[in-house]
């Protein structure tokens, strides 16, 4: 027990430094019954902590050194062997070092780059069907995850032996949307998520050099909508190099891929393409859809309007950090990216400030946006004993919650790659807008591509691709309907 004897006071003397921030985030009072006692744990930092999230349904058990084995990716690790002095991995430090000594584990990882996600889905597939017990956790892509449940290699969230999905380690407005007739498919935690979701940066240089609106300004005024961010964007546009056509050495209205630029169409909208109407989902053909596409369509047309990184770069991970590289450079009004990229902004020259996707009309009551990194955790099914992995990974999900979000919001956002206060609303706003989208991912390819081919062809006939698209839709819902039905008689 030395080893977990050393983490536990490297971990005590490590909260001294976050307690301010992690007091400021946990933000229930300590009157909740939820929130007096730290989950499982009786160290200096629970004694510190005066308003921790507790899971009292966990069972007061020891695992006598058992390796708890998790998969994971090189990009979003979810284990440290030691302090670094970097704030959000000494943060995951800290918590696995009280979840070890708390219940007598040693955590270990193997590490997979996130480029090849695929490889960590083949493991997880392949476990599953030999029924072999080679792990505890991977960290999925949402697709894989989503599938691997389908599949029957990973157990449907409401299943899980120990697990309360009602808690507020689970991100309720995403799991909602994953609840499938009374099954609820996936579980994400603050295990699984920083806090935010996918939004857009904008150069505030850019900004001032032509005199635009400000996006800010536009936030307050409640007038910051679709129509008045193409509009800033376009006024961008500028051809740097001379030469007539405009290439990556240009600027610019929107640094981005595809897909992204599907999600800037019609996601601030709030009509989404999957529909979840009284537990089933139905693909929408809401007239909202059409007119944000139509509208994002004829402004892609224009020339210099997007640089599409994806075709420049070849790949999904590599296009993104290039793009963002670019946008530093100054050579796009906007990018889009998750929040967890804001991390990588620090040495941008130019000021830069941060918005929610806009919304369609002025009227709507609240904001929309997408997954930050849509990766989630979840158990092998065929686990000798799955109990043992849920009570884990439950409890990794509270302390997430009481140590990672505040040292990741607190101090790696707020105190260090954000800068101005305003840029701090603006995050939490898209925290709290997040929502999930099935025909956006995992069913990119079954229900986005009409609507995306056709963004992408600059076409502007949307409803005759959706249409025609239509049947394999529904096969693709059917099927899940009677995978939920399968699960539900289990």
């Amino acid at each position: 027990m030395k080893k977990f004897t050393e983490k536990r006071i490297l971990a005590a003397l490590l909260l001294t430094a976050l307690a301010l921030p992690v007091l400021t985030a946990c933000g229930d009072s300590a009157n909740d019954p939820q929130t007096t006692e730290q989950t499982g744990t009786d160290t200096a930092a629970a004694e510190t902590e005066e308003t921790a999230y507790k899971a009292d349904y966990l069972p007061d058990v020891t695992y006598d050194g058992y390796v708890y084995r998790i998969i994971a990716y090189e990009e979003y690790p979810a284990h440290t062997e030691e302090l670094t002095g970097e704030v959000i991995e000494d943060a995951i430090f800290q918590r696995n070092s009280l979840i070890e000594e708390t219940y007598d584990i040693d955590i270990s990882q193997e590490l997979y780059p996130f480029t090849d996600y695929t490889k960590v889905t083949d493991l997880m597939t392949n476990a599953g069907r030999a029924q072999s017990d080679d792990f505890d956790l991977a960290t999925l892509v949402f697709r894989g995850a989503y599938y691997a449940v389908l599949e029957g290699t990973a157990p449907a969230a409401s299943s899980l032996p120990v697990a309360d999905l009602t808690k507020p380690w689970y991100i309720q407005s995403t799991n909602e949307g994953l609840t499938i007739d009374g099954v609820t498919l996936l579980g994400f935690t603050a295990f699984d998520s920083n806090p935010g979701g996918t939004g857009l940066i904008f150069n505030k240089k850019i900004i001032a050099d032509l005199n635009l609106e400000d996006p800010y300004d536009l936030m307050d005024e409640g007038t910051w909508t679709s129509d008045a961010m193409y509009k800033l964007a376009e006024a961008a546009i500028l051809d740097l190099d001379g030469d007539g056509k405009m290439t990556r050495d240009d600027r610019f209205g929107f640094i981005t891929e595809w897909d992204r630029m599907s999600m800037v169409a019609y996601v601030g909208s709030g009509s989404l393409l999957v529909d979840i109407v009284d537990g089933i989902p139905v693909a929408s053909q809401a007239e909202t859809l059409y007119d944000a596409f139509t509208m994002c369509s004829e402004y892609c047309n224009r020339d210099g309007f997007m640089l599409d990184t994806f075709k420049e770069y070849g790949t999904a991970e590599a296009s993104r950090v290039i793009g963002r590289e670019l946008f530093k450079q100054g050579n796009g009004l906007f990018v889009c990216t998750g929040t967890s990229s804001l991390t990588t902004m620090g040495d941008m020259e130019d000021d830069y400030g941060l918005v929610p996707f806009p919304k369609w009309t002025e009227e709507q009551d609240r904001y929309y946006t997408m997954f930050d990194i849509d990766i989630i955790t979840v158990p092998l099914a065929c686990s000798q004993d799955l109990e043992r992995v849920c009570v884990i990974k439950e409890a990794l999900a509270v302390e997430s919650l009481n140590i990672n979000h505040p040292a990741y919001y607190e101090n790696a956002l707020k105190n260090r790659y954000l800068r101005d206060e305003k840029s701090l609303e603006m995050l939490e706003i898209i925290t709290n807008s997040v929502v999930p989208d099935l025909g956006q991912n995992p069913w990119w390819d079954i229900i986005r591509t009409p609507w995306q081919e056709t963004l992408q062809k600059k076409g502007t006939d949307f409803a005759s691709a959706v249409a025609k698209n239509m049947p394999k839709s529904q096969k693709a819902i059917d099927e899940l309907m009677e995978m939920v039905g399968s699960l539900k008689a289990e």
